[in-house]
């Protein structure tokens, strides 16, 4: 290889070179270039064998990831103050440039978009380099350039003055800063409407401003040199997740301030998948670029996404347009113009690769105050009409609220008087029931008086009758009647007082009703009759006369048959409550009982009449006949 450059270079050309006299040099014309497949040789091999090399509009290039070298003879102008030059270039990834003097080599520096932040000499920049020269000398500048994104390379190299390009590069800093600084601003207030109206549009501005904004920070390589520096390959895969996401931010704005779901189902049923389309992209492209670095690859796939964008951007449209606010319109003007952007970008990548990337980040800087400018004049157009619509509706309110009080007075007046004329039939009514209760009264009260007074004469003829009475069955028949008619006048007057308003206590009538009939059976008391009964239990009116008889009847018995002879006498009267309703009555004296011989005889008349009465009041009894007699009965209370 060495004797074939050394042949070659025996026969090597001369080229025509530039004199640099302060003005700006595109150096496209003047390099001569060669392709290194292998990239071994060192820039003394090519500097000694310029022979080979061919021009650079003569040279057909090979694979765009090969080593390409660029050779160019430079004359510096007599009379120059500050001869330093600036050499710069875009996109490339990785640029090594020698200066050689005199035949030997002066300088290396290295470049490159995707050059470590270390091995980049301080002063220099990843895209640019500055040569120092003298007035009057002449160089020879050779390069080494070697793009890996697998895009054709681009040997855009342009030298100037130092100071040329660096007032260039601040007024550009400035004008990206000033655009950047605009979109944060954009961001910023957003996100503040967003939190305060909570309004959901506001999220969809938000994520597209915040996409697209570090999109443009990206390709312009800012995040490259804030955050990635040392690894700038790494951080240019973040770039095509950054526009996805600015589409993702306009595809949800669109869904809110147009609200798709529910006034253009159509359009939302088939804008579902965008943002699984837009996440496949990201996906697709982030592999690509990661495992192969072939970034041809990724932006040719990439370049698909815009037409279908494309597409549905139109069909949207379409569809929508008709239905659309006046206010909405604004959102659609803005649409319409990042259609007509992406439509221009795909043309110009499609054909002109790289090279279109400056003006997409201007375009996309753009797109964001048109955007963020025409979204707002809707936001207020929209505001504006609702307060418009508002003001309608309240006007609209008031007229019938006033309506309604009208109807609602005029209903009150209504039943005002239909309540005034029920109320003074009501209380005419009230008076007539009150005269009715007076008389209903008093007719008790009268009743009540001659139903005492005709017991209290059967108790007193009966009682007189008692003393001459010798035969001794009717004696006993008469004092079983007085005893009832004793239990019926307890029962009256007990009742009277329950309709007065107490209630008929068991354990005091019980007392009562024994104490009576013991003075008329049992004259020297060596009957003992004890009770067991809580107090608080009452009996109901409908049930006392009953039991005034069941107990009267029992305590009858008792003492006629149940003691004769007896030592110790004693009746045992106990009530238990079951629940609220129930009670349960024991009744048991410990006399002499009754035999089979006897039941018919002593329980001709009394005990069916105890059964009758206890079933009048629902109630069961059962008897048990050890020890004495013993009755239990359940009875409700």
């Amino acid at each position: 290889m060495a004797c074939l450059l050394f042949c070659i270079g025996l026969a090597a050309p001369s080229f025509t070179a530039p004199t640099l006299n302060g003005q700006r040099i595109d150096l496209q014309p003047y390099w001569v270039a060669v392709e290194d497949p292998t990239g071994i040789l060192s820039p003394s091999d090519w500097y000694n064998h310029s022979g080979i090399f061919v021009p650079l509009d003569s040279m057909k290039q090979g694979s765009p990831t090969s080593y390409y070298w660029l050779r160019a003879t430079i004359h510096v102008a007599n009379g120059i103050a500050n001869a330093d030059q600036v050499l710069s270039f875009h996109h490339l990834t990785y640029v090594d440039a020698y200066l050689f003097q005199d035949s030997l080599q002066i300088l290396h520096k290295q470049a490159g978009q995707f050059r470590e932040n270390s091995a980049i000499t301080e002063g220099d920049g990843r895209l640019y380099t500055i040569l120092p020269m003298k007035a009057g000398g002449t160089y020879t500048l050779l390069l080494r350039v070697h793009h890996t994104k697998h895009f054709k390379p681009n040997f855009d190299f342009v030298l100037e003055s130092r100071r040329s390009f660096f007032r260039q590069m601040h007024t550009r800093i400035a004008v990206d800063s000033a655009l950047q600084g605009g979109a944060a601003f954009f961001l910023i207030y957003t996100l503040l409407s967003w939190i305060v109206s909570g309004y959901k549009p506001y999220r969809g501005l938000a994520i597209f401003i915040a996409g697209i904004g570090l999109y443009v920070c990206s390709m312009g390589g800012y995040l490259l040199e804030w955050f990635f520096s040392e690894n700038p390959a790494t951080g240019w895969l973040l770039n095509m997740h950054f526009l996805n996401l600015g589409l993702f931010g306009l595809y949800l704005l669109v869904l809110d301030f147009w609200q798709l779901k529910t006034k253009h189902p159509q359009v939302y049923h088939y804008g579902r998948w965008i943002p699984a389309f837009l996440a496949a992209s990201s996906v697709s492209a982030f592999l690509i670029d990661f495992t192969t670095g072939n970034y041809k690859l990724a932006s040719q796939l990439t370049l698909w996404e815009h037409p279908i964008m494309q597409f549905f951007i139109l069909f949207t449209l379409i569809k929508c347009w008709p239905r659309l606010s006046h206010a909405q319109r604004y959102l659609a003007y803005g649409i319409m113009l990042l259609g007509a952007m992406g439509l221009t970008i795909t043309i110009s990548t499609t054909f002109l690769h790289e090279r279109v990337l400056p003006t997409i980040v201007l375009l996309s800087d753009a797109i964001i105050m048109v955007i963020f400018l025409l979204f707002s004049t809707g936001i207020k157009e929209e505001m504006r009409r609702n307060e418009a619509e508002k003001q309608i509706a309240l006007r609209e309110l008031n007229s019938l609220q006033q309506h309604q009080n009208t109807l609602l007075e005029q209903k009150v007046r209504e039943r005002t008087e239909e309540l005034s004329i029920a109320n003074r039939r009501l209380q005419k009514q009230k008076h007539i029931l009150t005269e009715r209760h007076a008389k209903i009264e008093t007719l008790m009260g009268e009743l009540n008086h001659r139903v005492k007074n005709n017991l209290q004469l059967l108790y007193g003829l009966l009682s007189l009758q008692l003393p001459i009475v010798k035969d001794g069955v009717s004696r006993d028949i008469l004092k079983g009647n007085i005893g009832k008619i004793r239990a019926m006048m307890l029962v009256n007057q007990k009742l009277l007082h329950f309709e007065q308003g107490t209630g008929v206590c068991l354990g005091d009538f019980v007392s009562e009703l024994a104490a009576h009939l013991q003075k008329i059976y049992d004259t020297r008391e060596k009957t003992r009759i004890l009770q067991d009964i809580p107090s608080g239990i009452e009996l109901s009116n409908k049930h006392t006369l009953s039991f005034g008889l069941i107990l009267s009847e029992l305590l009858t018995n008792t003492f006629k048959h149940a003691f004769h002879d007896h030592p110790n006498p004693c009746i045992y009267v106990k009530a238990i409550p079951v629940n609220d309703r129930t009670l349960q009555f024991d009744y048991t004296d410990n006399g002499v009982g009754i035999s089979g011989e006897e039941s018919g005889e002593k329980f001709t008349m009394g005990i069916p009449l105890v059964k009758d009465l206890t079933r009048q009041m629902n109630g069961r009894m059962t008897i048990a006949k050890e020890n004495g007699l013993s009755y239990s009965f359940t009875i409700p209370v």
